[in-house]
């Protein structure tokens, strides 16, 4: 116990948010939710905001919003994103393929306002399917590699929007507005990761059909000790985290986004990283330590 001429008041560098979670407006969030299901919301679990509008007859969006998650999940839970180095090649690789075929398959169905549209029903229409959700590791610092979780955030803004547009009550035609919208999103993901990491000017980033070379990524192109600071380059070994494995990712590798919202919340700003990390080695108690100070004249 503090003496009479102490006393314990918070750390002035940990003090929790303005508005505290059960403060929070009522209203619905536009941000991605964070997945708060068990041990999945300890690890920081995020997954897409539905707006509301969980289902859709439009197939070639559902499709679409499935590639894009299932592709999502297979990188965010690779050793790559554990890390703040650079990724290997194959990560890159990966990466912008699933950004390249996301464009082409947006553009593969976009049908202009003045286009002849066909194939829509007279009488009968699709039925409305849940849209599936692929849960990634976002919030807390399970994800150390700063790119790799700016990309996964605007991807699943990305996904939301796909989710929430009005062309999910077509039966399976995309407009080219929103084809545009979407496309314009993934083609600039590409370009910072084309920019950062392959060294390829901007003016060629921007240029109209601009694809990045299949040999950027090769032994002889990719260099990241030429494009990285040696900060970044190195990192101390961070403490053991708990990682899914393949089995225990089975439950949740694609889930309809109805039974996902059961347990969607806001992250809440005042929340301690969790996971237990170097923050909370150094800082015992989720940020909330107090220390012992002398009162003055003491």
């Amino acid at each position: 116990m503090p003496d009479d001429n102490t006393r314990t008041i918070p750390d002035p560098d940990f003090q929790p948010s303005s508005i505290a979670p059960e403060d929070s407006p009522t209203f619905e969030s536009s941000e991605i939710y964070w997945w708060d299901n068990g041990v999945w919301g300890e690890a920081g679990y995020a997954i897409p905001n539905d707006g509301g509008k969980p289902t859709t007859g439009n197939e070639t969006i559902r499709r679409i919003v499935n590639f894009i998650g299932a592709e999502l999940f297979n990188l965010m839970h690779r050793p790559d994103v554990r890390f703040r180095r650079p990724f290997n090649a194959a990560w890159l690789h990966d990466f912008n393929k699933m950004i390249a075929l996301g464009m082409k398959r947006l553009g593969d169905h976009s049908v202009g306002f003045t286009d002849k549209r066909t194939g829509d029903a007279q009488h009968a229409i699709n039925t409305p399917q849940a849209f599936t959700v692929f849960p990634v590791p976002f919030f807390g610092n399970r994800i150390r590699q700063a790119d790799a979780r700016y990309w996964c955030g605007e991807l699943l803004l990305l996904i939301s929007e796909m989710i929430q547009h009005s062309d999910n009550d077509y039966d399976n035609d995309v407009t080219d507005f929103s084809v545009a919208l979407c496309q314009e999103k993934l083609a600039r993901i590409q370009g910072d990761m084309a920019m950062k990491y392959l060294n390829i000017p901007r003016a060629t980033v921007e240029a109209d059909g601009f694809v990045v070379p299949p040999d950027s990524f090769s032994a002889e192109k990719y260099d990241p000790a030429a494009l990285f600071t040696t900060n970044e380059m190195t990192q101390e070994r961070m403490p053991e985290l708990w990682w899914p494995s393949a089995n225990d990712l089975t439950p949740i590798n694609g889930i309809p986004i109805t039974t996902a919202n059961l347990w969607r919340r806001r992250w809440p700003v005042d929340r301690g990283p969790g996971d237990g990390g170097a923050f909370e080695s150094a800082f015992p108690g989720d940020g909330t330590t107090t220390r012992r100070v002398r009162t003055p004249g003491s």
